[in-house]
């Protein structure tokens, strides 16, 4: 063998060990950063929620910056709208919501009693089947089977959580760039530059695809909501809103809300209506994954599906339904840290 190949093998060699240890030390972060929310949830939970907030806002508040409006004021008005767009929201929302809670109840009851019948049988379920119990247990093992649910737990909590957030929210819109550059002048003057690229990019994923969950959610409300009114089945607007809230988990909220819909349309009007239910939930999806995701978050936030599943039941499993919602960015992230030091590999 000659010198030359000897040489390139042991440079391949090289470069696996390097990206190895950079996988290694990027999941020993992972593990750290677990432990520390999970003991101090009531202080991280509102400071990881808040970084989402503030780089969903930030666009609003550099546009106001060119404006020559000061920075600090212009985070305080980009919190005071994006404030007032949720309370319109839960002031037109919430009271219809809340009133036909007991009527969607009272349906899914129905639905999942005659989902009973058919499952039992089939040879897989056998009789005895309950799908009301079962999805309660998977529930109660996502919403409260970790510390984060119990350290929220209290109204006092929660209601503290969230002015936390807001002031967060805040300092982030306005000093995020100090703090940044705080952080990164503790590396070494070499790799500062670098460092300042690699979070700019992340920042640009966390914000755009914060903005993009926002905007998918809302048409894949909006579209099935108005699919099942004008098919006349009862209760479109708590089910959109379950559309709505699903579209927040990628894929396994998607299809759970779709799988509502459909349960309370063949209740409530037959397996003809359940069926179109399901054409129209199927075809507004297709629309959303292939036409105004990709539009609205574009290439720099493209997981693998496969990725994504793997990256929400791990996250589900340390976190709950934080993790669950926190895992598809850290994964894109993630992803464009090593895709970076790949490439800072491949130079070296």
């Amino acid at each position: 063998m000659g010198g030359g190949e000897q040489h390139e093998e042991r440079s391949t060699v090289v470069r696996l060990g390097r990206r190895a240890w950079a996988l290694l030390g990027i999941v020993g972060v992972l593990v750290i950063a677990w432990l520390v929310v999970s003991q101090l949830a009531v202080v991280v939970v509102p400071v990881l929620l808040a970084l989402f907030v503030a780089a969903a806002l930030a666009p609003l508040v550099n546009l106001l910056g060119r404006l020559h409006v000061p920075r600090p004021l212009a985070a305080l008005i980009a919190v005071v709208l994006g404030l007032a767009v949720i309370a319109a929201a839960v002031w037109l929302v919430v009271p219809a919501f809340v009133a036909q809670l007991p009527q969607l109840s009272s349906a899914l009851g129905q639905a999942t009693e005659q989902l009973d019948r058919v499952l039992s049988r089939t040879p897989f379920f056998g009789p005895g089947v309950n799908v009301r119990a079962i999805v309660g247990s998977l529930t109660t093992q996502f919403f409260g089977g970790g510390s984060i649910p119990a350290a929220l737990g209290t109204v006092a909590t929660v209601l503290s959580s969230v002015v936390l957030l807001l002031v967060v929210v805040l300092f982030y819109l306005a000093e995020g760039r100090w703090l940044a550059a705080a952080l990164v002048g503790w590396l070494p003057a070499a790799r500062q530059d670098e460092v300042w690229r690699v979070l700019a990019r992340l920042w640009q994923v966390v914000g755009r695809y914060f903005r993009a969950l926002l905007v998918v959610a809302l048409f894949d409300a909006v579209f099935i909501g108005a699919g099942l009114a004008l098919l006349g089945v009862p209760l479109a607007l708590p089910l959109a809103v379950l559309v709505y809230l699903g579209a927040f988990l990628p894929y396994l909220g998607a299809v759970l809300s779709g799988m509502l819909a459909v349960l309370v349309a063949a209740a409530e009007r037959g397996l003809l209506t359940a069926v179109l239910v399901l054409v129209v939930v199927l075809v507004v999806q297709q629309i959303e994954g292939n036409v105004i995701q990709p539009v609205v978050m574009g290439k720099i936030v493209r997981v693998p599906a496969f990725v994504v599943l793997v990256a929400i039941a791990i996250g589900s499993a340390l976190l709950g339904v934080l993790g669950a919602f926190l895992a598809v960015p850290v994964a894109a992230c993630v992803e464009h840290i090593m895709r970076h030091l790949s490439g800072r590999t491949a130079e070296s």
